[in-house]
């Protein structure tokens, strides 16, 4: 096709893919993109901020909802293996409960925490779940509904779920990630003139930098259950269900 180079944008199955074509002999380059910031290498992917405003938002406005009724509000976010958006929606957010793929939780702990917060006349709260959670109701739709389902049976306190869903994906993209996907296609184009291949660009201590796409293929960046955020999350009294 007499191509000088190709661009591959994505996550880490788009990542994966430039890593094969790359062993086949073509001259990649390969640029995060994913509002799950689960890629392998990189501090941050460009959508990831953007995905985080929208939810946040959607917390915000749960917020009065559950205040005015008095109710447990369930959100349900993106995040199957990762729970980025939950970490950082959740902590942005207010939310009491925020629980992750990367952390197993307990029901019942869950269960205490809310009727706690009732009994120190904290009529209302509000849990952050990703969707990649465990699901412990099969006939559930969502982990959000499983998990509104066992909290009205575990506590007998009115709850009530949303799933924010693909909302999350689109839409206007925020400054923050604009600037970081100026910064990655600039970087990029400069690997290409460089005949710099193979590579993927990435962020690094606020600094951009090239990582070998051999090293990122098939990798996953996972919150590791002690994040700096969870355990800043946890000594200020949110609660992870553990």
């Amino acid at each position: 096709m007499g191509l000088d180079c190709l661009v591959c944008i994505g996550g880490n199955g788009t990542i994966k893919t430039a890593h094969l074509l790359s062993q086949e002999g073509l001259n990649v380059v390969g640029i995060p993109k994913t509002i799950d910031n689960d890629v392998w290498g990189t501090d941050l992917t460009f959508g990831f901020d953007s995905a985080v405003n929208i939810a946040t938002e959607a917390i915000d406005r749960l917020h009065s909802t559950a205040n005015s009724h008095k109710r447990i509000m369930v959100i349900e976010v993106m995040g199957h293996n990762a729970g980025w958006i939950s970490l950082y929606s959740g902590i942005a957010g207010g939310g009491d409960v925020i629980l992750i793929p990367e952390i197993e939780y307990k029901e019942d702990k869950i269960a205490e925490y809310l009727v706690r917060r009732v009994e120190e006349n904290k009529p209302y709260s509000i849990v952050v779940v990703a969707e990649g959670i465990k699901n412990p109701i099969k006939d559930s739709c969502s982990a959000a509904q499983s998990l509104s389902k066992k909290i009205n049976e575990l506590t007998g306190l009115e709850t009530r779920e949303t799933v924010l869903g693909y909302i999350q994906r689109g839409g206007t993209p925020s400054p923050m990630d604009r600037v970081l996907a100026t910064r990655y296609g600039s970087a990029a184009a400069d690997m290409i003139a460089e005949r710099n291949y193979g590579k993927m660009v990435a962020l690094k201590d606020n600094k951009i930098i090239s990582v070998p796409l051999a090293d990122v293929s098939g990798k996953l960046k996972l919150v590791v259950p002690n994040d700096p955020l969870v355990i800043q999350a946890m000594s200020m009294g949110t609660s992870f269900g553990i």
